[in-house]
């Protein structure tokens, strides 16, 4: 296989400026280092503009959404059931919004952060106004690496203009089944102490906001393969940096070396296995920054990550079973 140079530098790209991130997120201590390699890895696979103003228009919704969440549960921290509401009204209004399939994108990282912040917020003591000190350190510093690395490796930009985007017709039935899957998701996590599986919800957002049945279908799916496999690129990471997980030079290396393989694999696809290799990126990175300390590789918090992410697929997969038989019986009538 031949690589083309804007393959080649589009994976440097995306691997110099995930690993910076996340090892600044390390070094610098923060309380939420998750954020370096969320970011980062969000905006190097699925942006499409790199300009100051391209970055700003991604990262400023994310920003508003986890602002508006610590509001939202400091004034009713002793009222979980009115930030419940109030949540199932900001999940309708970004699916209502969600009019092309670039917006449709664009909604993941607000609503997730929403549900990060309001489940922490729930069952943990952590400062959530230095949280959202931390996200937006996190975006500058993410904007300031990437366009760094733009300049050094330039966007080579493509011959043939981008088509129009379909608009998309949003009916109350899609808005019913992301109030439905949502507010059923988060209300379960706001009642269950289980910090770990806040994560999990990444694909939950993502199926509960597609059009169809097929597209559905087609996202667990993808996600089961993306987000799972992850996961076990991330034992097996861990696994190559035990005993030398101090060393910053060998843990520079060796995750450079993981993300460029993914993120060349990103490149040099198309269609749904560029999705693939982008989403197993963001599955793979996260883990890695979540749990694996200088002292302790927390192999099990990883497992159980993949665990949590195969149930939670499962019960989105069952969900669709369940519903075939009374579609077949309505066909019938």
């Amino acid at each position: 296989m031949t690589l083309s140079k804007n393959e080649l530098n589009g994976a440097l790209r995306i691997a110099l400026t995930i690993t910076t991130c996340m090892l600044i997120g390390k070094l610098a201590n923060f309380t939420s280092p998750v954020y370096f390699a969320l970011y980062p890895t969000i905006l190097m696979t699925k942006g499409r503009q790199f300009s100051w103003a391209g970055i700003a228009t991604m990262f400023l919704p994310t920003f508003f959404a986890a602002s508006a969440a610590v509001v939202v549960s400091n004034l009713f921290s002793e009222h979980p059931f009115i930030i419940w509401t109030i949540s199932l009204f900001f999940f309708d209004f970004m699916r209502r919004r969600a009019t092309t399939p670039a917006k449709l994108n664009q909604l993941l990282m607000p609503t997730f952060n929403w549900i990060l912040i309001i489940i922490f917020a729930q069952h943990t003591n952590m400062n959530m106004p230095m949280r959202i000190h931390e996200i937006l350190l996190a975006m500058v510093i993410t904007a300031c690496v990437a366009k760094t690395m733009i300049w050094l490796l330039p966007v080579i930009p493509p011959k043939q203009p981008t088509p129009p985007m379909p608009t998309l017709t949003i009916h109350y039935k899609h808005r019913f089944i992301t109030l439905v899957l949502l507010g059923i998701s988060v209300g379960f996590l706001m009642i269950v102490d289980l910090i770990s599986a806040t994560f999990c919800l990444v694909p939950v957002i993502a199926a509960a906001t597609q059009m169809n049945r097929t597209n559905y279908i087609k996202t667990i799916k993808l996600r089961f393969i993306t987000q799972v496999s992850g996961c076990m690129i991330a034992l097996i990471f861990s696994v190559f940096m035990l005993g030398h997980q101090n060393i910053i030079s060998y843990y520079v290396i060796i995750l450079g070396g993981l993300i460029f393989g993914l993120a060349l694999l990103m490149t040099t696809s198309k269609g749904t296995n560029r999705d693939i290799h982008a989403d197993a990126i963001l599955a793979t990175v996260l883990p890695i920054q979540l749990y694996m300390g200088s002292n302790a590789l927390n192999l099990n918090s990883t497992f159980l990550r993949g665990w949590e992410l195969a149930v939670t697929l499962g019960i989105l997969y069952l969900i669709h079973l369940l519903r075939l038989p009374k579609r077949a019986k309505c066909n019938q009538q």
